[in-house]
């Protein structure tokens, strides 16, 4: 059989970074202001593309370490961590 060999391509997590920076500018944009329209939710599915992201970057391990790929997992790591904070936030708020 025929291996492939799978390359990593660098514009995958770059496309995903962009799509978590406009959902993050959503949701701040909603913490500073409520007024309409609200596209806040839309942040809280920062976690998954985050998520996306970092899967993908850390199955491509085993190449050089670049400090482009830690500058990105560190990005994912906020984006993963950041709606999850700040859904804490507002659950603690409310009780």
């Amino acid at each position: 059989m025929v291996e492939t060999v799978r390359k990593f391509h660098l514009w995958i997590p770059l496309i995903l970074l962009g799509v978590n920076i406009v959902f993050f500018a959503f949701m701040i944009d909603e913490l500073i202001d409520a007024s309409p329209p609200n596209y806040g939710w839309l942040g809280f599915l920062m976690p998954i593309i985050g998520l996306i992201s970092f899967s993908y970057v850390k199955k491509f391990k085993e190449e050089k370490p670049v400090v482009l790929k830690r500058l990105l997992q560190g990005l994912n790591w906020i984006f993963i961590l950041f709606p999850v904070i700040i859904l804490g936030i507002f659950i603690l708020a409310f009780i």
